[in-house]
């Protein structure tokens, strides 16, 4: 079952991976290389910034508690569509190319520790479907190890086992998302950042050079 497709004329591109695999650096450089040709653009990121995400930020960090693993998912699930009406439909609309620092594969990874898949797609299908979803692929030990020197670690960011197990439920709801023929772009980000940023760019520019038919789409190379 797919997601409906986004109708506007600006991109919805996801970057995705376990904790430690890069997202943010990567959703940071993708927008200045936005910036730097021409194309608008606009960062978000789950939880959102809305009402919804500001309380499961409050509980991911242990001030607060919901009520178990199901409240949780359908917390994170109103949170996206509260997210996609407010902020992201509206950009998308404008012509921007929306960059979001997870979306609802996250949902479909993490909550699947308790929660089952087909329920979490069910929950979570009436969120628009991304134009590209990029997961940044690194092994558990080099997430642990990038963020363990966090001064201060969400839920999820516990240990290795947990990590091992959250890495595991992404390969199955990414597998979930190609079976239906989702744009989902796997990408190593154990190398340099540059060189991950570079294979992204070739990616998004795919998608973008249909909406941006005025802008030079460099694929070559895209690291500056």
């Amino acid at each position: 079952m797919l997601n409906p497709p986004n109708p506007h004329p600006g991109a919805l591109v996801v970057i995705e991976g376990i904790d430690g695999a890069g997202s943010t650096t990567q959703t940071e450089m993708l927008l200045a290389w936005l910036g730097r040709i021409g194309v608008p653009s606009r960062f978000t990121c789950e939880p959102s910034t809305g009402p919804i995400g500001v309380t499961i930020r409050e509980h991911l960090a242990r001030r607060i508690e919901l009520g178990g693993p199901e409240a949780e998912a359908l917390a994170f699930a109103a949170d996206r569509m509260d997210h996609v009406t407010n902020e992201v439909a509206p950009a998308l609309a404008r012509g921007e190319t929306v960059v979001t620092d997870r979306y609802y594969l996250s949902s479909l990874a993490y909550q699947a520790l308790s929660c089952d898949l087909t329920w979490l797609r069910e929950i979570n299908r009436s969120a628009l479907r991304p134009d590209l979803t990029v997961f940044l692929s690194v092994p558990v030990d080099v997430g642990v190890a990038r963020f363990s020197g966090r001064a201060t670690r969400e839920r999820f960011e516990e240990d290795r086992a947990q990590l091992a197990r959250i890495a595991e439920t992404y390969e199955a709801a990414i597998a979930a998302l190609l079976a239906v023929g989702e744009e989902v772009q796997v990408v190593d980000g154990t190398r340099p950042a540059t060189e991950v940023h570079a294979d992204i760019v070739r990616l998004v520019a795919r998608v973008l050079g249909p909406r941006y038919p005025g802008v030079a789409m460099p694929v070559a190379s895209s690291a500056e």
